[in-house]
């Protein structure tokens, strides 16, 4: 069986990148890009290994690339994938496979995977990087498989559990919460540490005794411990590391019982407990009225939309700190322009968000124009107060009633103009993602190299049409000149209006011309 789970594993990824050519592209850029990178570190890691250097300096390298190695492993599968969508165990329990089975199963069709060669890449130049020493070579040698093993057994089990007990709309905005709250804290956490040592240098030993007790970094850590002859820390390293693997099966183990066996019963439905139309209710009868509820609605409750929100404050609390540390002016200046660009790329996938909701708007004969004024109204609604605040508050702390001014109109610009982008855009091009009620994290197969060139694209097209305002801001900082002040202000928000209305008309014309393409897009 777990032969059969294997082939199926290949089987699937190679249909799915077959059937999509964005798939096959996404998979190879991804993988060229990570050759480069690991391959530089691990050439890096090879000429290292024939020089003299002392053995606390190669334990710091080691342990600290062994950290970010379990680090990419757990997180990025979690965060950027949400899990290995080829092999849900939830598509397998009418199989009945074995517990047993389906845990060794998932733990070895995890190690199907770009990361796995981008590991014994690593490995590889971490072998050569101990080959000094013949006692740690053997030792880097003989911890490379049990290092793939634990890795796979994380990552496995950070997805199961994830989809087993934090599955719900309340554990996902948790999540959501707790991530801004350490984007909060990245930049103090940071500063404490660096200001608690006089150079990096002597903070590293510390850093890497605190890793190398961890299971982050205690695999690594195993060779230094054996060139210099602690074979207490040696033994100390394997416990932690049998450990770790014993715990993740276990974690593996129960949410696989929680998600074949003991799944949570649906919960049950309180809407007929509600009356009224709530913001329907309350807007025009019109139909872009009711499309910019339906979409308002969307933005408040489905964390898809949401997740692109809760960073924002985040964002602004590092931009505060950085001023506070840096004395930096631009730090606060630029918080407007980021709050107005985020948000005005927020509507690029809404088509796709809407997914099979969209036979709504089909079978309702919505014309372009109203769906897409709809959902840049929905947008702006609350886009354009965020921006105000994000570019007035902090350019009046450091400056003075014309940089607050300028300020405001050109993050206002920058709003109106994404968001004219952002209509035609979503209009146009659609690309998988999750699904409703999915996680925000999950990403669906062949959706990387699709989703990459949109997104990237759309990003280059906002930047390029406000370059020359962003040059003139820019210069207008540095040399303070007054008059590119009534210019300035003139030219972006009559730019950006006009980038919002045509952004909007061609975005109609392609909505309804392409209308049964996009749902069907959407729906697959």
């Amino acid at each position: 069986m777990i032969a059969v789970l294997l082939r199926l594993k290949l089987r699937l990824l190679g249909n799915g990148m077959t059937r999509s050519t964005w798939q096959l592209v996404g998979t190879i850029f991804a993988l060229l890009y990570g050759l480069g990178v690991v391959g530089m570190i691990a050439v890096g890691l090879a000429v290292a290994g024939g020089q003299e250097i002392a053995v606390d300096s190669r334990a710091t390298v080691s342990v600290l690339l062994g950290a970010g190695a379990t680090l990419i492993w757990v997180l990025v599968p979690l965060f950027l994938t949400g899990g290995d969508s080829v092999m849900d165990p939830r598509q397998l329990i009418p199989y009945g496979i074995g517990r047993r089975q389906l845990v060794l199963a998932l733990v070895l069709c995890g190690l199907v995977s770009i990361s796995t060669v981008l590991t014994l890449l690593w490995q590889a130049g971490h072998l050569l990087y101990w080959r000094a020493d013949p006692a740690a070579m053997l030792a880097a040698l003989v911890m490379a498989p049990v290092t793939l093993g634990m890795l796979s057994l994380l990552s496995q089990a950070a997805t199961t559990a994830a989809s087993a007990w934090f599955s719900g709309r309340r554990a996902r905005d948790l999540f959501a919460v707790l991530g801004v709250g350490l984007a909060v804290m990245i930049w103090p956490i940071t500063t404490a540490v660096q200001n608690s040592f006089d150079t990096l240098a002597e903070a590293l030993p510390a850093i890497t005794a605190v890793l190398a007790a961890t299971p982050l970094g205690a695999a690594a850590a195993v060779p230094a411990d054996v060139a210099g002859g602690d074979w207490a820390a040696v033994g100390l390293r394997l416990v932690i590391v049998v450990a770790t693997m014993a715990v993740a099966l276990l974690v593996i183990r129960a949410g696989l019982l929680r998600i074949t066996e003991r799944p949570r019963p649906p919960a049950a439905s309180r809407s007929a407990g509600r009356r009224g139309l709530g913001v329907l209710g309350l807007v025009p009868d019109r139909p872009w009225a009711a499309v910019a509820a339906r979409a308002l609605i969307y933005w408040m409750r489905d964390p898809r939309y949401g997740g692109s929100l809760i960073v924002l404050p985040g964002l602004v609390a590092v931009a505060v700190m950085l001023h506070l540390q840096t004395q930096a002016d631009w730090t606060l200046y630029g918080l407007g322009l980021l709050v107005a660009f985020m948000l005005g790329f927020g509507i690029s996938a809404d088509v796709s968000y809407d997914h099979s909701a969209f036979s709504l708007h089909v079978t309702a004969g919505v014309r372009g124009v109203d769906d897409r004024l709809g959902r840049a109204v929905a947008l702006l609604t609350f886009a354009v107060p965020a921006t105000l605040v994000a570019a007035i508050l902090p350019a009046a702390l450091v400056g003075d009633a014309t940089a607050v001014v300028l300020t405001t109109a050109v993050s206002l610009g920058l709003l109106l103009a994404s968001t004219g982008i952002s209509s035609l855009v979503s209009a146009r091009f659609t690309y998988p993602v999750p699904r409703p009620g999915d996680s925000p994290f999950k990403q669906p197969p062949g959706a990387a190299g699709r989703t990459m060139m949109v997104q990237l694209g759309s990003m280059l097209v906002m930047a390029a049409t406000m370059l020359p305002e962003l040059v003139l801001w820019i210069v207008w900082t540095l040399a303070a000149l007054d008059w590119l002040v009534p210019v300035l202000v003139a030219v972006t928000l009559l730019k950006g209006i006009g980038l919002l209305v045509l952004g909007i008309r061609l975005g109609a014309r392609v909505y309804d011309r392409h209308q049964p393409e996009l749902f069907q897009q959407v729906s697959d």
